[in-house]
């Protein structure tokens, strides 16, 4: 069963092995249960003794557990590892791969610590999934003929091309031949037990938390097999249709169990490239396994690659020592582990345990459990896995990710784990390079000003040229074009070449280029952030100076620019005093924030804002302290087009106190009707946009007149007082003096 995490409370999540016993007890049961036939079929399509699929498999649960950081991670045998061992043995002997395996083991723990994990965080999510599903999809077609009866095939073989020269889907049709009556009626009856279980019929009775239903459906498999026995025995199952353990009469048989590795072939070169083969695929195995359990887990905790390398070496090489076969972890076993409830390393371990004691003390009881039984338990993880919502969310997530999603499915199921991995890394890294031609920077277009913004990435490569010369090369003349490149980190030699020769072309075409921040190419020293206003930098200003710094930041605004800074820095920084260069009257319009228009942050202007940019004693005031306390060098009165408040005072317009404001206006309105536009005003503009030039004008010479304060600093040079149009529909300010 997988656990919502949605669902989970908060003493959920105060995991310790005593509260979470009565989850981890019957998972542990369950993933024994699994691994069982699973060790025994990889030993067998190793070719190596079943003893040693066995001891592999107690180890990776009693010992790697031990040293593992994985909480729902199962260590044991792998059948990905089969082919090799099984062509190592014949190459040299059992007992020399046993040293292989010794030696592996001792190559991994050194990966580990030489932080070789790292590699598994560079498999992409789509990959991991689609391992998941394909794995599943295999499973659960490879569990179908030991539904049937047809049990001729090895447990633990989940690759396309069998050993017995059979393929996965060849099976499914050949397993017609060979269906056996009992088998399918276990497997019937087991399969309606899991199902009931699901139901919230089930889900309301509290025996249900510690009576898991495929411990039901082992038990119910072996009591029906025994009632066939004593009631129709046309239908019971034995031989192969059975788990076959070893059985050990005697303490002898038991030590006959375990093989030491012949350390006389340390000399013979054959063993090395065994041992470094064997070291790269089950590190390779079990970096995708952590990945992949990590991604399942509900309470999405994060395993340690490097300490998981660390405890797998020490497990091969105990396991080697003893006669075990090379193990990595486990999506099989471990997957089973997470959709049984399991929550903590003790269901790993309580699962070795269990291998353990059924070996040595009661194999009889093991070899009475059917495949079939344990099939439905399978068939249950393998539609789990690959449950039809998984598809439907990678396809939604869009094709760059569903497309290697389906081929690493693809693969796995018409190859092996590995090969279809590393079909699904092809399409992904394919994928990659596409998604890099793209995002390698960001085109917006003001098609009303006829302007286009190129804004590099953090990462422009060789990838990107042909885009982005294909881009500069489209520009028409005349155009207005911007390239930023605040915000790269590395560009390529190439790319920064096509831009430094997209310069000449545009003198060339009369294209008008402004480049910010081109700082070279190769890896970039980030943009240096604008320094918040000091004292010392405001008094060393003159008025001439602030009105350059605004109409430069207005320039960076018009072209989509802005200064690198850190505005809680800049607030942080100004708590003990702040020293603006300037105080803005704008209007209250939601479209004219002053610090934006601008491009300053915080603590730089003081910003004054009433509908329609109009003056009365609390502003004047407010610029009286901006510039004879605070040391502001300059007073802009900001109006702008398509004003609401000057619209309103044209058309008459009265509504409660803004009626009053609006009077404040009418001055402005009366002056243009009888001809009056302001020094530097647009003469082939509405009249709406005479009269919020007027306005500015006549704003400005108010506060000379009204203000002693600051018309005596202005005929001192110690402050400026000017007024500006900002032109909403262009950004640009334009300064009236």
């Amino acid at each position: 069963m997988i656990i919502n995490k949605s669902s989970l409370t908060d003493n959920d999540l105060l995991l310790n092995y005593k509260t979470s016993l009565r989850y981890d007890l019957p998972a542990s049961i369950i993933v024994f249960l699994v691994a069982l036939p699973l060790c025994l079929g990889i030993a067998l399509a190793s070719g190596a003794p079943l003893s040693a699929g066995l001891i592999a498999g107690v180890v990776g649960g009693i010992i790697v557990t031990s040293f593992s950081g994985s909480a729902l991670g199962i260590t044991g045998p792998s059948a990905g590892l089969a082919v090799i061992v099984f062509a190592a043995i014949q190459e040299l002997s059992f007992d020399a791969v046993l040293l292989a395996v010794v030696l592996a083991g001792i190559i991994q723990f050194i990966l580990g610590n030489l932080g070789a994990g790292i590699i598994g965080y560079y498999f992409p999510s789509a990959v991991i999934n689609g391992m998941l599903a394909g794995i599943g999809i295999i499973i659960f077609l490879k569990q179908i003929p030991h539904a049937m009866g047809y049990d001729k095939d090895y447990e633990g073989d989940i690759t396309f091309f069998q050993m017995d020269d059979y393929t996965t889907l060849s099976e499914l049709q050949h397993m017609f031949d060979f269906i056996a009556p009992g088998a399918v009626v276990i497997s019937l009856i087991c399969l309606g037990i899991l199902l009931l279980w699901e139901t919230d019929w089930i889900k309301q009775y509290r025996f249900r938390q510690w009576i898991h239903g495929a411990v039901l459906v082992g038990i119910a498999g072996v009591l029906l097999n025994q009632l066939f026995i004593s009631v129709y025995p046309e239908w019971a199952l034995s031989g192969n249709h059975l788990v076959r353990l070893p059985v050990a009469e005697s303490l002898k048989d038991v030590f006959g169990l375990f093989t030491l590795p012949d350390f006389s072939q340390i000399n013979n070169p054959a063993i090395y490239p065994v041992a470094i083969t064997i070291a790269i695929v089950a590190s390779l195995e079990t970096l995708l396994c952590v990945e992949a359990v990590d991604k399942l887990d509900p309470y999405k905790r994060v395993t340690s690659n490097n300490r998981e390398l660390r405890a797998q070496g020490i497990g091969n090489i105990c396991s080697g020592l003893i006669g075990g076969l090379p193990m990595t972890q486990l999506i099989v076993r471990s997957s089973t582990n997470i959709q049984s409830g399991g929550r903590t390393k003790m269901s790993a371990f309580l699962h070795g345990i269990f291998l353990l004691i059924v070996v040595l003390l009661i194999p009889d009881a093991a070899n009475k459990i059917p495949l079939a039984s344990l099939a439905v338990i399978l068939l249950m993880v393998g539609y789990k896995l690959a449950r039809p919502a998984l598809f439907k969310s990678m396809y939604q997530v869009g094709y760059f990710h569903f497309i290697p999603f389906i081929a690493t499915i693809l693969g796995l199921i018409f190859s092996d784990m590995l090969t279809g991995i590393s079909i699904g890394m092809i399409f992904a890294l394919s994928f990659i390079l596409l998604e890099n031609l793209q995002v390698g920077f960001y085109l917006h277009e003001q098609n009303k000003l006829n302007k286009t913004i190129i804004t590099l990435s953090d990462n422009v490569s060789f990838l990107n040229k042909a885009n982005i010369l294909r881009v500069l090369s489209n520009f028409p003349n005349k155009s207005d074009v911007v390239i930023d490149a605040t915000y790269a980190k590395y560009i390529d030699y190439d790319v920064y070449e096509v831009i430094q020769n997209f310069t000449v072309d545009a003198r060339r075409k009369g294209i008008k280029l402004v480049i910010q921040n081109l700082r070279g190419f190769g890896f970039l020293k980030p943009v240096e952030r604008a320094l918040p206003v000091t004292k010392e930098s405001q008094q060393a200003l003159l008025p001439a100076d602030v009105l350059t710094i605004l109409k430069a930041g207005n320039s960076r605004f018009v072209n989509n620019l802005k200064n690198n800074r850190n505005l809680l820095e800049q607030a942080n920084e100004s708590v003990e005093g702040q020293f603006p260069i300037a105080i803005i009257l704008s209007c209250i319009d939601s479209r004219t924030s002053a610090e934006l228009i601008f491009d300053q942050g915080l603590g730089d202007v003081f910003s004054v804002r009433v509908a329609g940019n109009v003056v009365n004693d609390d502003i004047l005031g407010s610029m009286e302290y901006a510039c004879k306390v605070s040391g502001s060098k300059l007073v802009v009165v900001l109006g702008h087009t398509h004003c609401g408040a000057i619209r309103g005072a044209c058309s008459g317009a009265e509504l409660g106190h803004l009626t009053g404001l609006l009077e404040k206006i009418r001055p402005a309105v009366e002056s243009v009707k009888i001809g009056r536009i302001a020094k530097n005003g647009t003469l082939d503009c509405s009249l709406e946009e005479k009269v919020a030039e007027r306005n500015v004008e006549i704003m400005v010479e108010q506060i000379k007149q009204r203000s002693e304060v600051l018309a005596e600093m202005a005929v001192a040079g110690e402050i400026d007082i000017v007024g500006a149009i900002y032109n909403i529909e262009t950004g640009i300010v334009e300064f009236y003096q």
